[in-house]
């Protein structure tokens, strides 16, 4: 059996103390106190990243498990290679989380060895905005595909594969649905006034960038260096002054 954890807060729902469970993650979780067990711990972001002394500080306190990156690193002994070319060749080319990396290779597991045959995800909620519309649907898009192989899933919590009710069976409440109205027209406002002072701050910057260079020119003027404006510079100014 496999546990895959996450760092949301059902990261202490993980089994660490049933021993027929194989416990992946990313080797963040190993900075949280309520985790207190790993078999394989994931890094799956550049260089540039783990290559920050902090990080590779944290990378070097993983007890010895196989860390699973995109190389095998010399610094990093317990590093091993992500078989990236195999998963992109065998399956679909959609990975938009270190999660679904591991769900891919459970997935190829399950295929080629019949194991594991139940997955739990603890600590995995993709609640927040960045997971919920990027993250999220190919999670579930992976989880979809293990469940279809066979695989028994369980979710400890969160957003995935889980919603308020059967459409157009379950929990219909005018209420709510009124509700539901108003907070799209409030969250559209908040959009409308966002672009509005995303603009302002533009025509914000493109005035100041004309008062700098009005001010560079009069001090030219003012220290003799312009006795008589080009008609280029004469163009310019006109531009200037139209901006303004």
């Amino acid at each position: 059996m496999l546990c895959i954890v996450g760092t949301a807060q059902t990261i202490m729902a993980a089994p660490y103390d049933d021993d027929k469970f194989e416990i992946w993650s990313v080797a963040q979780a190993i900075s949280y106190p309520a985790f207190k067990r790993w078999d394989v711990l994931y890094e799956m972001h550049t260089e540039g990243y783990w290559r920050d002394p902090n990080v590779l500080k944290r990378l070097s306190e993983t007890k010895g498990v196989p860390l699973v990156m995109h190389d095998q690193y010399d610094e990093i002994p317990t590093s091993v290679r992500y078989p990236i070319e195999e998963m992109v060749s065998k399956y679909r080319r959609y990975h938009t989380t270190s999660i679904t990396y591991m769900l891919v290779w459970a997935l190829h597991s399950f295929l080629t060895t019949g194991k594991p045959q139940h997955l739990s995800l603890c600590g995995v909620h993709m609640e927040a905005r960045e997971e919920y519309t990027v993250q999220r649907p190919a999670c579930e898009y992976w989880l979809a595909r293990l469940e279809q192989a066979g695989v028994d899933i369980q979710i400890a919590g969160g957003a995935i594969l889980a919603a308020q009710g059967l459409y157009g069976y379950e929990n219909y409440d005018p209420l709510c649905w009124k509700f539901r109205q108003l907070l799209n027209n409030y969250n559209g406002g908040i959009q409308v006034r966002a672009q509005e002072e995303s603009d302002a701050e533009l025509k914000k910057h493109q005035q100041i960038g004309a008062a700098k260079a009005i001010e560079a020119l009069l001090r030219q003027a003012q220290t003799g260096e312009l006795m008589k404006f080009t008609p280029e510079e004469k163009e310019q100014m006109a531009g200037l002054k139209k901006d303004t």
